[in-house]
Protein backbone atom coordinates (compact mmCIF):
# COMPACT_ATOMS: atom_id res chain seq x y z
CA UNK A 1 0.00 0.00 0.00
CA UNK A 2 1.43 3.00 -1.12
CA UNK A 3 1.42 6.36 1.52
CA UNK A 4 -0.66 9.10 0.54
CA UNK A 5 0.76 11.98 -1.18
CA UNK A 6 1.46 14.93 1.32
CA UNK A 7 1.98 17.27 -1.44
CA UNK A 8 -0.28 17.76 -4.08
CA UNK A 9 1.71 17.30 -7.62
CA UNK A 10 2.63 20.22 -10.56
CA UNK A 11 -0.27 21.06 -12.19
CA UNK A 12 -0.90 19.62 -15.64
CA UNK A 13 0.68 21.25 -18.97
CA UNK A 14 -1.42 21.83 -21.85
CA UNK A 15 -0.37 19.18 -23.87
CA UNK A 16 -1.89 17.10 -20.78
CA UNK A 17 1.27 15.74 -19.59
CA UNK A 18 2.28 16.02 -15.37
CA UNK A 19 5.94 17.29 -15.36
CA UNK A 20 8.12 15.81 -12.57
CA UNK A 21 9.90 17.69 -9.76
CA UNK A 22 12.91 17.26 -8.64
CA UNK A 23 13.58 14.99 -5.95
CA UNK A 24 14.77 18.08 -3.77
CA UNK A 25 11.90 20.29 -4.68
CA UNK A 26 9.99 17.37 -3.55
CA UNK A 27 11.61 16.54 -0.57
CA UNK A 28 11.49 20.69 0.55
CA UNK A 29 7.93 20.57 -0.23
CA UNK A 30 7.45 17.72 1.84
CA UNK A 31 9.62 19.12 4.83
CA UNK A 32 7.69 22.40 4.39
CA UNK A 33 4.18 20.84 4.86
CA UNK A 34 5.36 18.41 8.15
CA UNK A 35 6.89 21.62 9.54
CA UNK A 36 3.77 23.55 8.85
CA UNK A 37 1.51 21.45 10.15
CA UNK A 38 3.55 20.54 13.66
CA UNK A 39 3.97 23.68 14.27
CA UNK A 40 -0.12 24.67 13.88
CA UNK A 41 -1.03 21.06 16.08
CA UNK A 42 1.06 23.36 18.82
CA UNK A 43 -2.19 25.74 18.77
CA UNK A 44 -4.01 22.34 20.66
CA UNK A 45 -3.58 22.85 24.63
CA UNK A 46 -4.90 18.93 24.64
CA UNK A 47 -1.78 18.27 21.98
CA UNK A 48 0.85 20.31 23.87
CA UNK A 49 -0.40 18.07 27.07
CA UNK A 50 0.20 14.82 25.17
CA UNK A 51 3.65 15.78 24.11
CA UNK A 52 3.97 16.38 28.01
CA UNK A 53 2.89 12.76 28.75
CA UNK A 54 5.36 11.35 26.08
CA UNK A 55 8.27 12.98 27.82
CA UNK A 56 8.90 14.91 24.74
CA UNK A 57 9.53 17.91 26.61
CA UNK A 58 12.10 16.36 28.74
CA UNK A 59 14.33 15.61 25.11
CA UNK A 60 16.93 18.42 24.80
CA UNK A 61 16.75 17.65 20.83
CA UNK A 62 13.12 18.20 20.93
CA UNK A 63 13.62 21.85 22.70
CA UNK A 64 15.99 23.29 20.14
CA UNK A 65 13.65 22.18 17.91
CA UNK A 66 11.20 24.56 18.70
CA UNK A 67 13.68 26.79 18.81
CA UNK A 68 14.41 26.41 15.32
CA UNK A 69 10.62 26.15 14.60
CA UNK A 70 10.69 29.62 15.43
CA UNK A 71 11.11 31.00 11.57
CA UNK A 72 8.00 30.68 11.32
CA UNK A 73 7.39 34.19 12.39
CA UNK A 74 8.79 35.75 9.81
CA UNK A 75 7.08 37.36 7.08
CA UNK A 76 7.38 35.19 4.00
CA UNK A 77 6.34 32.15 6.40
CA UNK A 78 3.90 33.59 9.11
CA UNK A 79 1.25 33.81 6.00
CA UNK A 80 0.99 30.20 6.01
CA UNK A 81 -0.24 30.04 9.18
CA UNK A 82 -4.28 29.86 10.08
CA UNK A 83 -3.97 29.73 13.68
CA UNK A 84 -2.05 32.44 14.97
CA UNK A 85 -2.05 30.85 18.67
CA UNK A 86 -0.05 28.39 17.63
CA UNK A 87 3.07 31.18 17.35
CA UNK A 88 2.41 32.23 21.00
CA UNK A 89 2.49 29.07 22.79
CA UNK A 90 5.88 28.42 20.71
CA UNK A 91 6.96 31.20 22.91
CA UNK A 92 5.34 30.27 25.97
CA UNK A 93 7.12 26.62 25.10
CA UNK A 94 10.48 28.19 25.14
CA UNK A 95 9.61 28.54 29.20
CA UNK A 96 10.24 25.62 31.42
CA UNK A 97 7.14 26.43 33.53
CA UNK A 98 5.13 26.49 31.21
CA UNK A 99 6.23 23.19 29.79
CA UNK A 100 6.09 21.43 32.99
CA UNK A 101 2.41 22.78 33.29
CA UNK A 102 1.41 20.93 30.28
CA UNK A 103 1.41 18.12 32.54
CA UNK A 104 -1.48 19.62 34.68
CA UNK A 105 -5.12 18.78 33.18
CA UNK A 106 -6.39 21.45 34.79
CA UNK A 107 -4.27 23.92 33.68
CA UNK A 108 -4.96 23.00 29.98
CA UNK A 109 -8.69 23.04 30.74
CA UNK A 110 -8.10 26.34 31.96
CA UNK A 111 -6.11 27.35 28.42
CA UNK A 112 -9.03 25.86 26.59
CA UNK A 113 -11.60 27.60 28.03
CA UNK A 114 -9.79 30.78 27.48
CA UNK A 115 -9.43 29.86 24.09
CA UNK A 116 -13.33 28.87 23.50
CA UNK A 117 -14.40 32.45 25.68
CA UNK A 118 -12.07 34.76 22.47
CA UNK A 119 -13.88 32.60 19.95
CA UNK A 120 -16.64 33.19 21.08
CA UNK A 121 -16.72 36.86 21.34
CA UNK A 122 -13.61 37.92 18.70
CA UNK A 123 -15.08 39.01 15.06
CA UNK A 124 -12.87 39.49 12.06
CA UNK A 125 -14.94 42.64 10.73
CA UNK A 126 -16.59 44.44 13.94
CA UNK A 127 -20.35 44.72 13.63
CA UNK A 128 -21.05 48.00 13.43
CA UNK A 129 -23.92 48.92 16.23
CA UNK A 130 -27.27 49.41 13.66
CA UNK A 131 -29.82 49.56 16.66
CA UNK A 132 -32.29 52.04 16.37
CA UNK A 133 -32.31 53.80 19.82
CA UNK A 134 -35.86 54.44 20.73
CA UNK A 135 -37.56 58.03 20.53
CA UNK A 136 -38.52 58.92 24.46
CA UNK A 137 -42.34 59.61 23.81
CA UNK A 138 -43.23 62.89 24.30
CA UNK A 139 -45.25 62.24 27.65
CA UNK A 140 -42.05 61.35 29.46
CA UNK A 141 -40.19 63.75 28.14
CA UNK A 142 -42.52 66.41 29.49
CA UNK A 143 -42.97 64.34 33.24
CA UNK A 144 -38.90 64.25 33.13
CA UNK A 145 -38.46 68.29 32.34
CA UNK A 146 -41.31 69.02 34.98
CA UNK A 147 -39.35 66.96 37.40
CA UNK A 148 -36.31 68.49 36.55
CA UNK A 149 -37.21 72.01 37.03
CA UNK A 150 -40.22 71.66 39.97
CA UNK A 151 -38.64 73.18 42.78
CA UNK A 152 -37.74 71.69 46.44
CA UNK A 153 -40.37 71.83 48.76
Amino acid sequence: MQPLPTVLPPPALPDGTVPTRPRERQANLERFQAELEFVQCLANPLYLHELHVQKYFDDPAFIEYLKYLEYWRKPAYVRFIVYPTCLVYLTLLAQPEFRKAMGDLGYVHLLLQKANRHHETWRAEKVPDTTVKDEPEPEKEKEADAEAHSPDV
